[in-house]
């Protein structure tokens, strides 16, 4: 099915097909815990100049911003997988079984089901809370089975329409968990517009972000990508910042900008000579390099004094009291002392990859013993050093497990997350610039 709408001024196209598949499975990162994602949109009416979505390897369609592409069969998709993983559906009032005769064996169901997981609809390339969705209801469809199958949920739109859909939110988070969180990356909106022309605005996330809160629902916010010369100015930074802060956000997850070669570059280029023609130049000696990846020069970067938008990021977090993460929740059926662990490990690699400089074989190996304990079938607590030591892990990393063991906490963490604001500050010291403090 095709149809046409028109929205802010210009013409969009919906297509619904039938998908083959919906769902992939990845590992959890400080980025997000979520380990199952799937997205039911190809194509994004907010058009963002940057974003990566339109990298020739994600094999998105040209008109990226203009044609919606549906895929209508995602809920069955959704529900076929679900069942596949032995979940059943405990909210849902009829489910055609038995016990919709015998409530009772309701919970005596669902317990038989494997462990469960985050599950990120959105997928992290087309927002599932574009304008398409008013009309289309897709994502509020696959809500209402996460709901209906107790399965906790995570966000990460640039829209306030998911305020829409703040009822099965609130009751998914009685449930479970439930975490709907905001790109925000520029405080002048009129800056905005130009790079995020048919998002929400910057004022509008903040004020879904502070409605979350206030109903319980757990939100951050993705300070993602900072735009050099333009983002990831001291002003625009600390504006954010503080302002996240204001409305309730629980992290602030900051990280720069990369520009894969090809369409995903040539239109973000395009637009900086255009609007900001005082930086084309620099960032042609920034992005000149044509990293694959689309990551920056570093050599150049310190070449043109810039400051590392992470390391400031962190500075202001730190000083705010905003976590530089959101915190993991365990989900239903899994070992709450392995994942906790896993979040541990993950945090320590952060900070010893960004501010408290670690070996890169340690930074390996505790991501690496993060994986291992992630998907441990024993529960790590109730082991003995002994055990420990029979585990794959390197004895670079058994410190950090043994004292967590012991305690249930990690002093270490909470040493190293002090000295990497002490790293931060003296790095930021060394280059004249003042935020916050």
């Amino acid at each position: 099915m095709k149809s046409d709408f028109t929205h802010i001024g210009h013409a969009m196209i919906i297509e619904e097909y039938e998908a083959k598949s919906l769902v992939r499975t990845t590992r959890t990162s400080l980025f997000s815990w979520a380990e199952v994602y799937l997205n039911p949109y190809q194509g994004c009416e907010h058009d963002c100049v940057y974003c990566d979505g339109k990298a020739e390897g994600y094999y998105m369609h040209d008109d990226f911003g203009q044609r919606i592409r549906v895929k209508k069969n995602a809920p069955e998709l959704l529900e076929t997988y679900f069942k596949k993983q032995g979940f059943f559906p405990i909210n849902r009032e009829k489910t055609s079984t038995l016990t919709d005769y015998f409530p009772d064996l309701k919970k005596s169901a669902d317990s038989t089901g494997k462990g469960k997981f985050i599950l990120f609809i959105g997928g992290g390339v087309c927002d599932v809370f574009q304008s398409a969705e008013k009309e289309i209801k897709m994502t509020r469809k696959l809500l209402q089975l996460a709901y209906d199958y107790k399965i906790p949920v995570y966000f990460l739109t640039k829209s306030n329409l998911i305020l829409r859909d703040l009822d099965l939110l609130k009751k998914i988070n009685e449930d479970s968990y439930a975490c709907a969180c905001f790109t925000i990356t520029l405080a002048d909106e009129q800056e905005q517009k130009i790079f995020e022309p048919n998002a929400s605005t910057t004022h509008e996330r903040f004020e879904a972000v502070e409605k979350l809160r206030e109903e319980g629902i757990h939100s951050g916010v993705y300070f993602y990508p900072t735009l050099p010369f333009i983002g990831d100015t001291a002003e625009n930074m600390t504006s954010i910042y503080k302002t996240s802060k204001e409305v309730g956000a629980e992290f602030i997850y900051c990280w720069g900008l990369t520009l894969k070669p090809g369409r995903n570059k040539n239109q973000f280029m395009n637009t900086v000579q255009k609007h900001f023609p005082e930086y084309y130049p620099k960032y042609k000696e920034l992005y000149g390099n044509e990293d694959k990846y689309g990551n920056l020069d570093s050599k150049k970067f310190e070449e043109l004094e810039l400051v590392w938008p992470e390391i400031r990021g962190y500075k202001l977090g730190y000083e705010l009291g905003l976590d530089y993460s959101p915190t993991r929740y365990v989900p239903e059926g899994r070992i709450n002392s392995n994942l906790k662990l896993t979040e541990l490990l993950h945090r320590l690699a952060y900070l010893k990859s960004f501010f408290v400089k670690g070996s890169r074989y340690e930074i390996k190996q505790l991501n690496r013993s993060a994986r291992l304990l992630n998907d441990l079938s024993l529960d790590f607590s109730a082991m003995d050093n002994l055990d420990y030591q029979k585990l794959d892990i390197d004895k670079i990393v058994l410190p950090y497990i043994e004292e967590y063991a012991s305690s249930g906490k990690s002093k270490v963490l909470e040493e190293l997350e002090k000295l990497s604001y002490d790293s931060a500050s003296k790095y930021l010291k060394s280059k004249k610039d003042i935020c916050l403090n």
